[in-house]
């Protein structure tokens, strides 16, 4: 079973009120009643707790009266069309899946079979940061719904994951997290199907990778919600896994010039000079391929930063891989930043669909 599908599940013998912080904690509007061993008991819909309280029942009292005891199922070992025929024949939106013994897998949306299949790599935004340095931009947004161009950050990062059949997509929200929810919703709209995972603390970006344990069993994606750029997300990922890297950190080359003459010298002895040098590096670009295992490097609900976890997976003898990014990329941290992004946006959105007509 998934743990993500954990938040769903509620025993048989709990209350009216057990049932609302369910409903609450997993969003679906439904819940799954369990036994013991986690078989499926029945369903309880948000409609039916709410039909429950107007006709006067209490909170305390048992949901035991109100479970649908022979909900629609599907089980894991049927194809995709199977599955949809069973949804379009019920006339139902969401269907948990079972294995032959009963137990609960997962919960399906139908919007999870309108979708193509797409990749089974999933790809996490870290949308949850605060935005200090954009102050005056973020009072009213989160960093990541500020607009390059027409559209939020978010939609560019997760237009650009989408076109090369990445549309798996868990956002970890935090700050204003309902803004993002409101707008993005499942994701359906957008040709994706959208999770989130909410921080209620602070918990750095190592620490939000934490909190999507029970989704992955593939190599994933992680890139910060603030990043603009046109990568080859695809290359990335074939070039992770082709290497068998255990962690890929997208780098960058970042050069700056010093201003200044620079003296190269040996006791007192000038051994040559050079007029302001331009240095050059490899710097972290925030964007990473990571192996499912990795995950279990990081603590649970602790502030851990994604630096902690290169340096852990090096020290443990892991292989930490770079890739270099040479499309364009743009870290949106200063007000600067997010200026000049809005003023190469028109040229390099034309530049792709200049591409995609190639393409055709």
């Amino acid at each position: 079973m998934n743990n993500n599908v954990e938040q769903l599940l509620i025993k048989k013998n709990c209350t009216i009120k057990d049932a609302l912080g369910v409903i609450d904690n997993g969003a679906k509007g439904i819940i799954l009643v369990v036994d013991g061993d986690n078989k499926l008991i029945g369903t309880i819909t948000d409609g039916d707790i709410r039909r429950a309280l107007l006709k006067g029942l209490k909170l305390e009292e048992s949901l035991q009266d109100f479970i649908h005891y022979n909900p629609v199922v599907a089980y894991n070992d049927m194809g995709r069309e199977e599955i949809k025929d069973i949804f379009i024949k019920k006339a139902v939106k969401q269907v948990p899946i079972l294995n032959r013994e009963g137990k609960v897998e997962r919960l399906l949306d139908i919007n999870d079979l309108l979708l193509p299949e797409g990749k089974e790599n999933f790809v996490i935004i870290m949308a949850g940061g605060l935005g200090t340095r954009l102050k005056g931009l973020t009072e009213e947004l989160p960093k990541s719904m500020l607009k390059i161009g027409q559209d939020p950050i978010l939609q560019h990062i997760i237009n650009n994951y989408k076109q090369y059949g990445y549309n798996k997509i868990l956002l970890s929200v935090n700050y204003k997290a309902e803004i993002i929810q409101n707008y993005f919703q499942s994701g359906y709209a957008y040709g994706v199907k959208i999770d989130y995972v909410k921080e209620t603390k602070r918990l750095g970006t190592g620490g939000g990778i934490r909190l999507a344990r029970g989704y992955i069993d593939k190599p994933f994606f992680v890139i910060n919600g603030d990043i603009f750029t046109n990568l080859n997300v695809e290359n990335m990922m074939d070039f992770h896994i082709n290497n068998k890297y255990d962690l890929t950190v997208g780098v960058r080359k970042h050069g700056f010039t010093i201003p200044y003459g620079i003296i190269n010298s040996e006791k007192c002895i000038i051994k040559s000079i050079e007029e302001k040098p331009t240095k050059e590096y490899l710097i972290n670009a925030g964007i990473y391929c990571i192996n499912p295992d990795v995950i279990d490097y990081i603590p649970k609900d602790e502030y851990y930063e994604i630096t902690e976890l290169i340096n852990k997976c090096i020290k443990q003898g892991k292989r930490v891989g770079s890739y270099e990014i040479k499309e364009y990329w743009m870290d949106i941290g200063k007000i600067e930043d997010y200026y000049k992004v809005n003023e190469d946006v028109s040229e390099l959105l034309c530049l792709d669909k200049e591409g995609e007509k190639n393409n055709d």
